[in-house]
């Protein structure tokens, strides 16, 4: 029997469905245990998902999955990144459980669990917080004497050059020892991004390139990640805006994520648009070609194509190995 999904009503025995091009029939799903009826009723209610599917996936997922990927992430907020997910999964071709999976890996690790939470910030704020403490700033970047100017004796000898050197921009008075202690000016500081993000040694033109100006240019704060694929560098924004504007279904929805709302552009709704954050990660993830990666199975190669490296490849395995098991099920 087909039925409505649109029409699920809670009632006082269960949950009752109508079916299709019938005025009286009605699919019921009762709860027999009077003890624990309630209780049982809101249970089913919320494994079928508060919201209804605009559009029946291919592979389409359910928020009690997401649930069971990532436990300590509320129902309601599994249930909306479901409904989302299953809205647009079919347009960017993921619609098989090993590239579900993938996905969930990688969007789970990069917002906490789909959360978007970060560092204490509300559920909406999918956006990555420029504010490291000194013992993040060496797990993340001062492993790298590279990054000279963040130590305590050492300065960079030409700011304006690490948007464009290919290779280590020299520092005065010469190569630091990693160990010393780290500027305050760079704790807990959105300049950490603006010199890290600038004088990342990346060539420019390349895939890795971010793309930024000089520290001075603050363009390192501004294009943080946000999004449920922490979207990072002006390029990456630059990108994701011309993807999004040609794409014939946008004609009259044009997006410019590399502008903020003052000047005309749409950077703010990466984190507190829930779907178009979700819709960003997606146009992503098809201009990274990840799903041919994940066809392979390899979790490294989705990762760096993300991540631009392999930052917490382990957790992100772990994530997409779970989801594996459960999508499966």
């Amino acid at each position: 029997i087909e039925v409505d999904p649109q029409s699920k009503q809670k009632a006082s025995t269960g949950i009752d469905f109508s079916v299709p091009n019938s005025s009286n029939i009605i699919l019921s799903i009762n709860v027999l245990d009077e003890e624990k009826k309630v209780e049982k009723i809101e249970a089913v209610w919320k494994y079928l998902g508060s919201k209804v599917q605009e559009h029946q996936a291919t592979f389409p997922i359910t928020g009690a999955q997401l649930h069971e990927i990532f436990s300590s992430t509320p129902q309601e907020r599994c249930d909306e990144v479901a409904s989302i997910i299953n809205k647009y999964s079919d347009k960017f071709e993921i619609n098989t459980p090993l590239r579900m999976a993938h996905f969930l890996g990688q969007i789970g690790t990069e917002t906490t669990g789909i959360l978007g939470a970060n560092r204490g910030k509300p559920l909406t704020a999918l956006k990555e917080v420029p504010c490291y403490r000194e013992s993040s700033i060496r797990n993340q970047f001062a492993r790298y004497s590279k990054y000279c100017d963040l130590f305590e004796g050492y300065n960079c000898v030409d700011y304006s050059a690490c948007a464009t050197s290919t290779s280590t921009v020299p520092c005065n008075p010469g190569v630091p020892d990693i160990s010393l202690p780290i500027k305050q000016k760079y704790i807990c500081s959105a300049e950490l991004f603006d010199y890290v993000y600038s004088c990342s040694a990346r060539k420019p033109g390349s895939s890795g390139d971010l793309g930024n100006g000089s520290p001075a240019s603050k363009d390192g704060s501004t294009f943080l990640g946000r999004g449920f694929i922490h979207l990072t560098g002006k390029s990456n924004y630059t990108q994701l805006s011309n993807a999004w504007n040609t794409a014939p279904e946008n004609s009259s929805n044009k997006k410019y994520f590399h502008k903020h709302a003052s000047e005309g552009g749409h950077i703010d709704e990466l984190e507190n648009n829930t779907e178009i954050a979700m819709l960003a990660a997606m146009y992503y993830w098809k201009m990274k070609e990840c799903n041919s990666s994940a066809d392979l199975d390899d979790t490294d190669s989705v990762t760096y194509k993300v991540n631009g490296g392999y930052s917490l490849r382990e957790t992100r395995k772990e994530h997409k190995d779970n989801a594996i098991l459960i999508l499966k099920k």
